[in-house]
């Protein structure tokens, strides 16, 4: 499969060619259900609005890590591999650049190494091309 430049790394290694947010719940409502104090932290008015909640899962991902708490770490990267098994295109953005980006982007301390191990292979790989694609902006 050709790279397309629509699409963002993170469907480049999953492979989807949804072109809309799939028929469903929420990322927030996901969220809830599998992390709900993750899922509390998020405003009432900010419902709906991907990238802050996504940007809830990565600052709690952040913590896990910063904290050492791999099993929590490693359950929130499992999450967001499922979740982009299924997910529209403004969803893996928003997952691509909020979570993926942010949480990486710069971050070579060995806690943040240790937790690259433990991402599932297409979510590393994710990983690595939006990391590939700020570094050719730079």
């Amino acid at each position: 499969m050709a790279f397309d430049t629509d699409r963002t790394g993170t469907w480049f290694v999953y492979g989807n060619t949804i072109s809309s947010q799939a028929a469903g719940p929420r990322f927030a409502d996901h969220l809830a259900a599998r992390f709900p104090k993750v899922a509390a932290t998020i405003d009432e008015a900010d419902f709906g609005v991907l990238p802050i909640e996504v940007d809830a899962l990565k600052l709690a991902t952040r913590e896990a890590i910063q904290k050492k708490d791999w099993p929590t770490a490693s359950a929130h990267f499992t999450f967001v591999d499922e979740i982009l098994e299924s997910a529209g295109t403004e969803l893996h953005e928003a997952i691509g650049i909020s979570y993926l980006t942010n949480l990486f982007y710069g971050e070579t301390s060995p806690e943040f190494a240790m937790a690259r191990t433990l991402m599932p292979k297409r979510l590393a790989a994710a990983l690595e091309l939006m990391e590939r694609h700020y570094e050719e902006l730079r």
